[in-house]
């Protein structure tokens, strides 16, 4: 390969890796398919123990036959809405028509149905989507956490069912750490009594869900119970299916991805021992946990709409157990929120591939910590590129020096390429020779940058799906970080300014990296490619790298300006041994004109001319 094309598909190295990257990343370790279930053995040591949301007096007791009672809960720190037994509904001759129960904090507001006592909207009040309504994560006549019974091989679908419930009656949980309970009673025509209850609390995303069964005869050979989440739709204007959209299981203690581009192909079954499951678009997600226990399979699938994907879970009763304990976090992917309810939830946000993820997870935090300081994303990501200049100083100053020199070497390279364009083993003998002399390394300007990329692509991922900031501004026109930062819209193609100043930019710093005639046509296409590819991205991401271009140029400018002197410097250290160097003739002994290497030069020729009159004449006459 000609030496002078090698630059050159570096370049290319280097934007396939970032290309690669965008592809690469949604790419997982295959999930395991399974047509049976493995039995799993449920146990009794759970992976949630509630501290995250437990009032400081205790979990309420779950609801049962004997203590459905309103009066049986604290009224100090409960409120049980749903009296099943003074209403009549179990000796009932007609089921009662659908009402909706509304349970409103200062965060949400969930809608629960009486009909399969499900929740038929919940909505977050400090999100909007792109149409300006509150985010919604309940697609639109979908119904979350239904519940399927499979009892010795008797599927029964409670979803249709009529429970007696609290009626048309809005309800705020009470209090800083009180909670609200709502409980829902029905009935099959075979004699099965069904007990549903939420448990509410303030101040958080979180929420429980009891579900009982009564009546099931003993013994039988399948005992589960079946429970999921219809989906969470897209919240902005651009979510990649792959990407962004997916289903997360946590599976033998390892996190699961199972995107919405792949589950519109083939649904997958997932089964082990299963801790949680999670249904997400990019920014939100609500996630099941069994409280006790885990789950025995996992199915996922896209909707019918093929907006979202979807799961149902699946948790085995053992012998003689009647009821399960869910425990649902229905709320942003805040990677901080989620990590305090200790169950492992943090491991759904996604924060690039395994082996850079903890690099992620400390960067996020880094941000989130400085945030606290100053109160500006675009304030922070500025300082934070500063901070990874000023870290990666040394290896961007090598290989900008290496680029440089390599340039210098190029007229020599390419006579020896033109006197052994024949011979290949001479040519490459003769580069090696060359670059020994002079200092070469012809990977000297790539491995630096390569060593980089772990920070680059872990900050790329942190601030590309990072929720906070989403809808943060910076500065003037720059309103929403996690936003191409549109100025204007001219029939109907947007302006984004941020993209071209870090395009022109890059412009600039290729004058800087480049003088070789042969790259230039390269040189020109790269900020083009870099442009294309930033012009759509969120403003925080271009913001970062723009300001990295900007410190580039200037730590190019300063190689450059400095060059002269560190030439002269070289020349110096390379002056022999009692010849001074130039400019200094103090410490001499020699006279002023001996100390320029020219004028020594020119001396000694002139030594060999000889003088007037002849001298060897005179020597002669002497001897006569």
């Amino acid at each position: 390969m000609d030496q002078e094309k090698r630059p050159i598909l570096a370049i290319l190295l280097i934007l396939l890796i970032f290309l690669g990257f965008s592809y690469w990343n949604t790419r997982q370790r295959e999930t395991r398919v399974s047509e049976e279930p493995a039995p799993t053995e449920v146990t009794t040591d759970g992976r949630y123990d509630g501290a995250a949301v437990e009032p400081s007096s205790g979990a309420p007791e779950p609801v049962t036959e004997e203590t459905a009672d309103a009066e049986s809960m604290p009224e100090e720190e409960a409120e049980y809405t749903g009296d099943m037994e003074e209403r009549g509904f179990v000796d009932a001759e007609s089921p009662p028509s659908e009402e909706i129960t509304t349970v409103e904090t200062s965060l949400w507001t969930a809608k629960i149905s009486n009909r399969g006592a499900t929740i038929v909207s919940w909505e977050l009040k400090e999100y909007d989507d792109t149409t300006g309504e509150p985010v919604q994560l309940v697609p639109r006549d979908g119904a979350a956490l239904k519940t399927l019974l499979n009892y010795g091989g008797r599927p029964i679908d409670t979803s249709e069912l009529m429970f007696e419930g609290p009626g048309e009656t809005t309800i705020e949980p009470r209090g800083e750490q009180g909670f609200s309970m709502l409980g829902y009673k029905a009935e099959t025509a075979d004699g099965l009594r069904l007990t549903r209850q939420y448990t509410f609390y303030p101040e958080t995303y979180s929420f429980e869900l009891y579900v009982s069964v009564q009546g099931l005869d003993e013994p039988a050979a399948q005992r589960e119970v079946e429970i999921g989440w219809p989906g969470v739709h897209p919240t902005e204007e651009k979510e990649d299916e792959r990407a962004d959209r997916a289903s997360v299981v946590m599976v033998d203690g390892g996190a699961e991805r199972l995107s919405l581009g792949n589950l519109k192909d083939e649904e997958r079954v997932i089964a082990g021992d299963i801790s949680w499951a999670t249904s997400q678009a990019k920014y939100f997600m609500a996630a099941v946990i069994p409280k006790e226990g885990s789950f025995s399979r996992v199915v996922a699938y896209a909707d019918t709409s093929g907006e979202a994907a979807r799961f149902e879970a699946t948790a085995e009763l053992s012998s003689g157990e009647t009821a399960r304990e869910f425990f649902i976090y229905a709320g942003p992917q805040d990677f901080q929120a989620v990590s305090s309810l200790g169950v492992d939830l943090e491991e759904a946000v996604y924060l690039g591939w395994p082996w850079i993820r903890p690099l992620s997870a400390l960067m996020l935090r880094a941000l989130i910590w400085a945030y606290g300081l100053i109160p500006n994303y675009g304030v922070v990501i500025i300082l934070f590129s500063v901070l990874t200049k000023l870290l990666f100083y040394r290896l961007t100053h090598k290989s900008f020096t290496a680029m440089k020199r390599m340039q210098e070497v190029q007229p020599k390279l390419k006579e020896i390429q033109e006197k052994y364009k024949d011979n290949r083993e001479e040519l490459s003998k003769k580069q090696m020779e060359l670059y020994k002399k002079e200092g070469v390394n012809p990977l000297g300007s790539c491995l630096p940058m390569l060593l980089q990329m772990p920070v680059f692509v872990a900050l790329f991922q942190v601030l590309r799906t990072t929720i906070e900031l989403r809808g943060a501004p910076f500065a003037l026109w720059i309103t929403d970080l996690s936003q191409p930062d549109t100025i204007a819209t001219v029939a109907g193609f947007s302006i984004h300014i941020l993209p071209l100043l870090m395009g022109v930019g890059m412009l600039v710093q290729q004058k800087f990296s480049s003088t070789d005639p042969s790259q230039a046509a390269m040189g020109k296409l790269m900020p083009i490619v870099f442009t294309v590819i930033f012009y759509n991205i969120a403003s925080g991401l271009v913001l970062y790298w723009f300001v990295n271009t900007v410190l580039s140029i200037a730590q190019q400018y300063y190689i450059h300006h400095g060059r002269s002197s560190d030439k002269e410097k070289s020349r110096d250290e390379a002056a022999p041994q009692g010849v001074p160097a130039a400019g200094d003739v103090s410490s001499s002994t020699e006279p002023p004109e001996f100390a320029d290497a020219e004028v020594v030069e020119d001396r000694s020729e002139s030594s060999k001319r000889p003088k007037k009159g002849g001298g060897r004449r005179r020597k002669k006459k002497r001897r006569k």
